[in-house]
């Protein structure tokens, strides 16, 4: 089984409407994204799916709707917290991934902060033994 994953950030602001304290406040992030696939079969180069493709397609996805828009109103979301975009990222991000035939999105993480993140897959049990929940913003698969 291989593993790929792609990491890249986009800046936006939010604020989350439903919480007491300073995250009240409209405020902003550089939020870090990671997108993991996995497959069996590499295609006739020799590769699960080439990192430029993985790399345009979540930039078109980053650009079109998070990359310098206030999330709350570009999401329609009050509370648009790390957990929700790493939820929504996997549901966006799916359409750009399902002609890869080779290949299947298993996880997506955000970043908030650097110690601090988000990761989801519709099922964290298949992933949690390869991805432990210390592992920093730089680690490997």
């Amino acid at each position: 089984m291989f593993r790929l994953q792609v990491k890249t950030h986009f800046d936006a602001a939010h604020r989350l409407s439903d919480y007491v304290g300073k995250c009240n406040r409209e405020h902003g992030h550089r939020w870090d994204v990671e997108v993991c696939l996995e497959g069996r079969r590499l295609d006739h180069r020799n590769m699960l799916v080439d990192f430029g493709d993985v790399k345009s397609a979540l930039k078109e996805l980053l650009d079109e709707c998070l990359d310098h828009y206030q999330l709350n109103e570009s999401l329609l979301e009050p509370n648009p917290t790390a957990e929700f975009l790493a939820e929504w990222l996997f549901k966006n991000f799916s359409v750009y991934t399902k002609d890869w035939t080779t290949v299947r999105l298993v996880r997506t993480c955000v970043w908030e902060s650097s110690d601090c993140c988000v990761k989801f897959s519709p099922d964290m049990r298949s992933v949690s033994n390869v991805f432990p929940i210390t592992d920093g913003p730089n680690s490997a698969i």
